[in-house]
């Protein structure tokens, strides 16, 4: 749980009664590749943080997935909408690789809320945080061309790594053909270096 609180610290200072207060909502879970996590048409109940391994957010348009965010060790999950309006949701979150998630029953963290000041603070800071990247991801794809796109998601390359093209190619919007023409154009760049 260690892990959890490094990343809660970031954004506020606990004490040990709340770091107690919270490990009573959390459970280890152990996941496998490819496992639906939350299938589509299923509420939200949880907020998953990744001690290992990687899982994307996805639904399907026109018969195809469509990749909406990915999350890697170290991140924070969940369907926001479907967590707060407690509606089924139209998106899944699948496991892409195995690992392990503190899954953290959200109804009993909101309990929390009223008795320890300091974990409302630290999620309403969690959702100022997820906002602000949000934003940036429609400005991203406001403003800037698959290609920079692309540009930028390789600053993170154990994205790159450990994601499948089809599911980076479905993230940034284009075919599979498109981003192999793109990652072609990158490599031609090293290449000349």
């Amino acid at each position: 749980m260690q892990d959890l609180f490094d990343y809660f610290e970031q954004f506020q200072k606990l004490t040990e009664v709340e770091k107690n207060a919270i490990s009573s909502t959390c459970k280890i879970i152990e996941v496998k590749k490819h496992e639906i996590l939350e299938p589509i048409q299923s509420t939200s109940k949880n907020l998953y943080f990744l001690k290992s391994g990687v899982v994307r957010i996805f639904y399907y348009k026109d018969e195809n997935e469509v990749t909406e965010y990915f999350a890697l060790a170290g991140d924070l999950v969940t369907r926001i909408k479907s967590l707060l309006t407690q509606q089924p949701s139209s998106k899944a979150i699948q496991v892409l690789e195995n690992g392990a998630l503190v899954s953290i029953n959200a109804h009993k963290f909101f309990q929390l809320f009223d008795t320890y000041p300091n974990i409302e603070r630290l999620y309403r800071l969690l959702l100022e945080s997820a906002y602000l990247a949000l934003v940036e991801r429609i400005e991203s794809i406001q403003f800037y061309s698959a290609k920079e796109r692309y540009a930028t998601l390789l600053n993170d390359n154990q994205l790159i790594q450990k994601v499948p093209l089809k599911h980076i190619a479905s993230y940034l919007g284009i075919t599979q053909v498109s981003l192999s023409r793109i990652r072609a154009t990158f490599q031609t760049n090293s290449d000349t270096k």
